[in-house]
């Protein structure tokens, strides 16, 4: 393989449009957290990728040239006028307040397969357009209305370096909402909003760990940053994909439905009409002429509902940690993660975990991946208790661990 690039949505520069024309849209991210610190994570894995000649690139899509038809100027609300990108911080952002009275869930399952065209008039209304204004022009992408009052979702890459953003309904493309930022978390690309309007309609959120491979699933989403409410259909390709851009992090959904700019922070929606994940990225590149296309990521909707309910209800994201180093094997024929280290004073070492032992299984569900407990770790939450079956010198061993914040220590 030549080249293998990793793109992160969404998109390019130029003015805010009108709803009914095109829109110009850039992107950039870096940095991490409300005004905090890249941390080490709860559970660090190191991999290393040889495979013959095969040469990994990983990069950002940063595209800042214009795109598309300059049209006049939408409504503004007049604070754009914020920090120069030079001096922008996070707290330039439009700042709301969170609500701890606000809690996600994820709705029963659904048996009955829908249509498509059922499908999409179900999706639609909860569907928006998000554009962040940046001094060097706009971020344009989509997000995902999660309640009645106005929260929403998307990606943080879309509302990095911005000092105004608004929102767009689809099923009503006359206006825009000023939209606030309840809270992010930018290693793992989420933001939380906030935006009022009347007679809203909150997505219906599935559980992402019922997919299965060959699962038919659909991706909508505003391609190019204009092609508003634009559906596409694909099946889950794979589930638990690593999450290549930061080296770990979510175990991500792998999707053949054709993702493009502007898709950022759009709603994948399985066969029976619950959104099931986040579109977020897709992989692509050249191997001997042939271009790689239909690998499209999502970010499960399983995995981000801990880490909404997070930020709606503090402003901030968290990293429930056990305190470890570790990385995935097997032992004796069975898959597990193997402790490498033990942070002095942690969770795991408070719980009785040491260096050398092999973790079978968790809260009674097998760990054969890093991802898989780490996923573990993250719905337990900060303060609640991990159970973990530890094999060492020949017997099982049952150990309990109350997890701690890794961002706060």
């Amino acid at each position: 393989m030549e080249n293998h690039l990793f793109y992160r949505w969404p998109v390019q520069s130029g003015k805010r449009p009108l709803p009914t024309l095109p829109a110009q849209m850039p992107v950039k991210r870096q940095g991490m957290g409300r005004g905090g610190l890249i941390l080490t994570l709860c559970v660090v894995l190191a991999v290393t990728l040889l495979a013959g000649t095969v040469l990994v690139t990983v990069a950002l899509l940063m595209n800042w040239g214009a795109v598309g038809v300059t049209a006049p100027t939408a409504p503004s609300s007049g604070s754009s006028s914020g920090a120069q990108l030079s001096d922008w911080t996070q707290e330039d952002l439009p700042w709301g307040e969170p609500d701890p009275g606000v809690t996600m869930t994820l709705a029963p399952a659904n048996t009955q397969t829908m249509t498509a065209n059922a499908i999409y008039e179900q999706t639609l209304p909860s569907v928006v357009y998000v554009i962040a204004e940046t001094e060097r022009g706009f971020n344009a992408g989509t997000g995902v209305v999660v309640t009645r009052s106005g929260y929403m979702i998307s990606n943080y890459h879309i509302i990095d370096k911005s000092v105004d953003i608004q929102v767009m309904l689809l099923t009503d493309q006359s206006r825009y909402y000023d939209a606030q930022v309840i809270g992010f978390d930018e290693e793992y690309d989420l933001a939380v909003l906030k935006f009022e309007a009347e007679g809203l309609v909150p997505a219906i959120l599935g559980d992402s760990d019922r997919l299965a491979v060959g699962d038919l699933v659909y991706a909508i989403g505003n391609p190019m940053g204009y092609l508003y409410g634009s559906m596409t259909e694909g099946i889950v390709s794979a589930l638990d994909r690593e999450n290549v851009m930061d080296g770990g992090g979510m175990g991500m959904i792998q999707v053949s439905a054709p993702l493009n700019q502007g898709n950022s922070g759009g709603a994948l929606v399985d066969a029976h009409g619950q959104v099931v994940g986040m579109t977020s990225a897709k992989i692509t590149g050249v191997e001997e002429d042939t271009v790689i296309e239909g690998l499209g990521l999502a970010i499960p909707t399983s995995d981000l509902l801990p880490f909404v309910n997070r930020i709606l209800a503090t402003g901030a994201s968290w990293r429930p940690s056990m305190g470890v180093t570790c990385w995935a094997t097997t032992q004796q024929g069975r898959a597990g993660i193997q402790i490498q280290s033990v942070e002095k004073n942690g969770p795991a070492a408070e719980g009785g975990l040491r260096s050398q032992d092999f973790i079978i299984s968790a809260n009674g569900q097998p760990v054969p991946t890093v991802t898989a407990l780490r996923r573990l770790l993250y719905r337990v939450g900060v303060g609640g208790v991990l159970t973990c079956t530890v094999w060492r010198d020949g017997e099982e061993l049952e150990l309990f661990l109350s997890l701690a914040d890794a961002w706060k220590e």
